[in-house]
């Protein structure tokens, strides 16, 4: 049955791709000039660099890592690190995400999901989840095991990377075990331990989905903000440059705005961002589905059509409500993203993958979310314990020998727009998605992305003459590859040549 559908999957697209006319290739400057000529094939791209709207983080590009999936044979068989250099990846979350739940820093022998602090008879069993991980150690060993990635070894693959660490502290082991002043303590300890080491740590989480019925701890709303409160202070008052993260509500229940509200007057004097889960279209994931909604949607299988918007839509509704609650200065965060597994994303490609990706990400730099970090970089788990295997694609592929994909391609040339400033571009068509941004030394770069069947002639125009070189990069649906692209230039404008369901990187040095 799976086959067959892959089978009509490759159909719909390759009639997509070699659509009535789509043959025709102009032989002449006339043909040239007569075959653009139809509007939907001609699209004006405006750039103005004088008005620039907010700048880029320089750390906005992030990867999350998982201590126990994250194994030193995996990243030293494999060149892990060497594959990340490439990528453009500005930053590294860890633990992880759940198991920052379970996680006691100065124990990483520990197996994923399983609490050091839980009764021992509960050691190796993992309540509720089982030998979830494909690595998985025995109690007597945990000790001693040294396989998984700890603190010392993350710190040295952020310096490598020159990304920014960004840490997870476990509230819910204190709050479950009724030892919250040990919790406390753990998490000072930590910190210290940043500070004695010389190692840059400004960024840490508060945990991970402490909302979730299947975490560690299931936090009501308002036990989650006494226990933020709690640790934030005693953290702030030791360390009161470092920022605190906190993940208080789900992409759904966040438009519920008077418990988010309430939470933000609670802890806003500590918190410094709102981390928000944005999993694309979750369960219901198709390539239709994304041609369909342009803007992309903040839509899953679980949220009410009501409650549906755009990504810009729901981050402005945020902003609205920090500002409503006394604390404009918050920032956004989405800790984890990617798009969301469905029976037929399965069926994507790495060149759909890594475009619809970039689109997330141009939503996510369009509204001044200051990271994003992917989910995962690796995830292997047991088919016993997880039957379904959700796909979550990443910058290399999900089994060994990890190789590079496509996502990681397109986070190298997404990367260029890190520490630049946002300008005013406006696209002719709305199928012709862009973003554009601005350097201090001039330097600009613009994204495009075409959700149209039809090859088109994309003219760049600018408010001031062109001085320099430009070079583009494009990964497309129809060649399934990374291609350069030609730029000709002409006083205040460029043109190129864009291809169908493609994602370009335009750079003028």
């Amino acid at each position: 049955m799976k086959f067959n559908c892959l089978i009509v999957v490759l159909m719909m697209t390759a009639s997509l791709l070699f659509a009535e006319g789509e043959v025709f290739e102009p032989t002449s400057k006339d043909n040239l000039e007569k075959f653009y000529s139809v509007p939907e094939r001609s699209v004006t791209v405006s750039v103005d660099e004088s008005v620039k709207l907010h700048s880029v983080s320089s750390d906005f590009l992030g990867v999350n890592l998982s201590y126990f999936n994250d194994t030193d044979t995996i990243w030293k068989e494999h060149d892990i690190l060497d594959k990340l250099k490439k990528s453009g990846v500005k930053a590294l979350r860890y633990p992880g995400g759940e198991e920052t739940s379970f996680f006691h820093w100065q124990s990483p022998g520990v197996n994923g999901y399983e609490d050091l602090w839980a009764p021992e008879k509960q050691h190796g069993t993992s309540p509720g989840r089982g030998r979830f991980q494909v690595t998985w150690v025995a109690p007597s060993k945990w000790e001693t095991n040294k396989e998984f990635m700890n603190f010392d070894e993350f710190m040295f693959a952020c310096k490598e990377l020159k990304a920014s660490p960004i840490v997870g502290l476990n509230l819910s082991s204190g709050k479950k075990y009724n030892r919250r002043k040990e919790g406390v303590q753990e998490a000072l300890r930590w910190l210290r331990y940043c500070r004695d080491k010389n190692y840059e740590v400004k960024y840490w989480f508060l945990d991970n989905e402490p909302w979730h019925f299947e975490a560690a701890h299931t936090f009501s709303l308002d036990e989650y903000a006494e226990e933020v409160l709690v640790y934030g202070k005693a953290i702030k008052k030791e360390f009161p440059n470092v920022k605190l993260i906190a993940n208080p509500m789900s992409s759904t229940t966040y438009n519920y705005r008077e418990g988010l509200q309430n939470f933000i007057n609670k802890t806003g004097d500590v918190i410094d961002y709102i981390d928000v889960h944005w999993y694309w279209a979750w369960g219901l994931s198709s390539f239709d589905y994304w041609l369909e909604h342009t803007p992309l949607k903040t839509a899953d299988k679980w949220k009410k059509p009501e409650l549906v918007r755009s990504f810009a839509e729901d981050i402005s509704m945020l902003r609205e409500v920090f500002r409503d609650a006394g604390h404009p200065e918050i920032g956004l965060v989405a800790l984890e993203w990617n798009i969301g597994p469905s029976d037929w994303s399965q069926t994507f490609n790495q060149s759909l993958i890594a475009i619809i990706q970039a689109e997330l990400l141009m939503e996510f730099v369009s509204s001044d979310v200051h990271i994003a970090c992917l989910w995962p970089l690796i995830w292997q788990s047991n088919r016993e314990v997880w039957s379904e295997q959700d796909i979550f694609p990443t910058v290399i592929t999900r089994d060994p020998p990890f190789n590079p994909t496509l996502t990681l391609e397109m986070f190298r040339m997404f990367g260029a727009i890190q520490g630049k400033s946002v300008c005013q571009s406006n696209s002719s068509r709305n199928d012709l998605r862009v973003l554009s941004a601005v350097g201090r030394d001039g330097e600009k770069v613009l994204f495009l992305i075409n959700k149209n069947t039809l090859r088109r002639q994309i003219k760049l125009a600018f408010k001031k003459k062109i001085d320099g070189v430009i070079c583009s990069e494009m990964i497309g649906l129809k060649h399934q590859v990374l291609n350069k692209q030609p730029v000709e230039i002409k006083g205040k404008e460029a043109s190129l040549y864009i291809e169908p369901y493609s994602f370009v990187a335009v750079h003028l040095k």
